[in-house]
């Protein structure tokens, strides 16, 4: 096996165990969203919502608003000290999986810094033609303002529609108890491919030396966005590039390219996929190439216009987003590939 069949053999297994850790997360951050729920239900039986006035919503919005601010706050703080302790993990996982794939001794990285990388380190989440600049502090302070806007947006609703405050508290509490808390779930998850991602990065900086660069890799499954596949198998100079998580819930890796005069080991890789290991030379235009009809419409999120333009070769999978990872709007396909667009 190649050295960097192993590595990327190795780390792809490895994102199963990430999973499971932020799985974790998720459970641990139930006693706060239960407590922000609460808090919520109680500022909502403090006021008469069927009697309309202007200062009574503002009061109840400065209410919403706290409750969330403090329940993001708490959130963070969780999520920072677990996270800052499995960045230390993650990273000498890295390192040793690393040392076992070159023959030379690697340098270490400062706990330390570690810990300031995982809070500080920018993150560009892209969806589709929207890009977010954000950081990991960030994504939870996003989710806290989130909530109180749509709490907010659901009072006035259905005050507008007449209901009564009964209706207007179980309307909410409905949103708390379901959306609110796959938000919180999306957020934590990131926020552990987050930590991961930076600690990764972390030890590929401090051995830019022995390193060609690192290459991107998709989980080869239909719930890879086609913005994050179109990635897959390109090879970026160390710390350069987009990064993981591209994306919210992202999976996808950056995985260390070894130079050839430090690589340790031969060549006869595999790497992971949904149905089992394939050829480590198999990247996901040739893994989405040899999939059936049902999960190629589900990769292109049923979006049908775009699965005939691949499926009739007219624009092929590297060509749908840019180097970026941003999605091409199909107006945007139209023009650089010179098609018509039915």
């Amino acid at each position: 096996m190649s050295a960097n069949g192993y590595l990327t053999d190795r780390l792809t297994r490895h994102q199963i165990f990430i999973q499971r850790f932020a799985g974790q997360q998720v459970k641990e951050s139930l006693p706060i969203l239960k407590q922000m729920a609460k808090e919520i239900r109680a500022a909502l039986q403090r006021q008469d919502l069927t009697d309309f006035q202007t200062a009574r919503l503002i009061a109840l919005q400065i209410d919403i608003m706290a409750i969330t601010s403090a329940a993001g706050v708490e959130l963070k703080e969780l999520m920072t000290a677990n996270m800052s302790e499995f960045a230390v993990y993650e990273a000498g996982f890295t390192q040793k999986l690393l040392q076992g794939a070159v023959t030379v001794d690697l340098a270490g990285v400062s706990s330390v810094a570690l810990g300031a990388a995982v809070t500080s380190a920018p993150m560009k989440l892209i969806s589709g033609q929207k890009t977010i600049n954000t950081t990991f502090s960030g994504i939870f302070d996003t989710f806290a303002s989130g909530v109180s806007r749509e709490v907010m947006t659901t009072v006035q609703a259905g005050i507008t529609a007449g209901a009564t405050n009964a209706e207007i508290t179980r309307n909410v509490m409905s949103l708390v108890n379901t959306r609110t808390r796959a938000q919180a779930e999306t957020v934590v998850r990131t926020a552990a491919n987050a930590a991961g991602s930076v600690a990764r990065a972390e030890v590929y900086k401090a051995n830019a030396d022995v390193l060609k660069g690192e290459e991107w890799v998709a989980t080869l499954d239909s719930a890879t966005r086609v913005e994050h596949a179109v990635l897959d198998g390109n090879i970026y100079p160390v710390g350069e590039g987009p990064q993981t998580p591209l994306g919210y819930n992202c999976r996808c890796l950056r995985v260390a390219v070894v130079d050839d005069r430090f690589a340790a080991l031969r060549e006869g890789a595999t790497r992971a996929s949904y149905q089992g290991p394939v050829s480590a030379k198999t990247d996901y235009a040739k893994f989405l190439a040899r999939q059936p009809k049902a999960f190629q419409l589900e990769f292109f999120d049923g979006d049908g216009a775009r699965y005939e333009l691949y499926k009739s070769g007219q624009v092929p999978l590297d060509r749908f987003a840019d180097d970026s990872g941003r999605l091409y709007t199909l107006d945007e396909l139209r023009a650089r590939e010179g098609i018509t667009l039915e």
